[in-house]
């Protein structure tokens, strides 16, 4: 078992690879009450174009498939159902899906090794059938009307597709009721052995347990399954221009208050930089400029234009990087104008650069206190840089303000977009 240090922090996390292509990360500390486990799958919404396994033909599959498969795997054929099974185990079990991945988790007290054993068996055992297929179309189409009669989730929905004209980025995560009503078992189980392979998921660990004896258990219980050999996965890649698609839309919806964002699209090539660094110098810029304690927010709430702070999003497609200012007011031709006047001359002082990357670091040493932020690090790691073997700290430490100065130069931020989900 490999010992991974995390020098700045002064922790360690422990790292298996088991003979199967199974990736195990466990990190453990006596303080704890608890332990929060996550089984993730490389199988988000975004992979829609695929060459599945044993096939040499690209696939292109509907919209929302990722979502409708993490639905399907909590039914299994024989024994006790995974929500039954936890709760009578003391364990809290959900399930999740973004554009880049699938985690199944629980978290318990005790019973860790009982509670992971029937995990790694129910997300390792699919069962589909037309009928429990088709009776989770009503389910999940009920859940996509939902979410449209949510003004938040609208919003969201139309920067993506304003802003993103081939990246499938711009499409929802759990599809529209076209795509549902397209989904069989056959397509599922297609999907399933294509990235459900233990050499494209991992297992994250995280509270207070042995990890020699909890890879004990994980071995002893992926020793007895059978699994295809694996193949890489050829996903479909995708050319994105840097104009946006839409540059302004105002949409009527039920809300009280009207909400507003202000995207600006930006290409990660350009920047030469790789995209840990790119990310974190966008973060530290956009949220020393327009953060909660910036002058801006101070400026707009006493010109009366906002009440609250405004929230700065990153999206991280891989080929651009979105970045996204939302509020909400009623006032918003006022603030998009200031916005746009603010952003006209981008001038980052020393002593605020260094003030958040101490920010930063503080954040970064918290959150071990905290296992299951603990654990949505390691995730991320994995998801977005493919591998969690480095400092997090260190990387912070890295940047410096002559770096930053040239970023900034660098940055282009013509390609903008305007939302506006505002009442009737």
């Amino acid at each position: 078992m490999k010992v991974i240090n995390l020098e700045n922090s002064n922790e360690k996390v422990y790292y298996e690879k088991l003979d199967n292509g199974l990736d195990i990360y466990m990190y453990n500390k006596e303080n704890y009450h608890n332990n929060y486990v996550t089984f993730t799958t490389k199988f988000g919404s975004i992979y829609n174009e695929f060459i599945p396994i044993d096939s040499k033909k690209i696939l292109k599959i509907p919209n929302g498939v990722a979502h409708f498969l993490e639905h399907k795997l909590f039914a299994q054929e024989k024994g006790p159902q995974p929500e039954e099974f936890f709760s009578k185990n003391g364990a809290i079990s959900n399930a999740y899906t973004t554009f880049k991945n699938t985690t199944y988790l629980f978290s318990c007290t005790d019973k860790l090794h009982e509670n992971l054993t029937f995990l790694l068996d129910f997300v390792q055992n699919p069962y589909f059938t037309k009928e429990n297929v088709d009776n989770e179309k009503g389910i999940i189409i009920q859940e996509i009307n939902m979410y449209k009669d949510s003004p938040t989730d609208i919003l969201y929905e139309k920067i993506r597709k304003n802003s993103f004209k081939n990246n499938p980025f711009k499409e929802s995560i759990i599809g529209e009721k076209k795509d549902i009503n397209k989904v069989d078992k056959d397509l599922l189980y297609t999907c399933y052995k294509s990235f459900y392979h233990p050499n494209n998921m991992f297992l994250v660990i995280t509270g207070n347990f042995n990890p020699e004896d909890t890879l004990k258990i994980i071995k002893e219980n992926q020793k007895s399954k059978q699994f295809t050999e694996f193949k890489d996965i050829k996903l479909k890649e995708y050319k994105e221009p840097d104009e946006v698609v839409k540059e302004y839309e105002k949409i009527i919806a039920n809300t009280d208050l009207s909400k507003v964002s202000y995207n600006i699209k930006i290409n990660n090539k350009k920047l030469k930089l790789n995209q840990r660094k790119i990310n974190l110098y966008l973060y530290i810029i956009f949220s020393i400029l327009f953060g909660e304690t910036s002058d801006f927010n101070e400026t707009e709430k006493e010109k009366g234009i906002i009440t609250n702070s405004l929230n700065v999003n990153l999206l991280n497609t891989d080929s651009h990087v979105l970045i996204s200012l939302i509020n909400q007011t009623d006032k918003y031709q006022e603030l998009l104008e200031d916005i746009r006047e603010y952003l006209k001359t981008i001038d980052i002082k020393e002593e605020d650069f260094n003030r958040k990357k101490k920010v930063l670091i503080s954040n970064e040493l918290f959150s071990f206190e905290n296992i299951e932020i603990v654990n949505e690090m390691i995730i991320d790691n994995i998801i977005f840089e493919n591998v969690f073997d480095k400092d997090n700290i260190n990387a912070i430490k890295e940047l410096n303000y002559q770096e930053l100065k040239e970023f900034i130069s660098n940055l282009d931020i013509k390609n903008t977009n305007i939302v506006i989900v505002t009442k009737k």
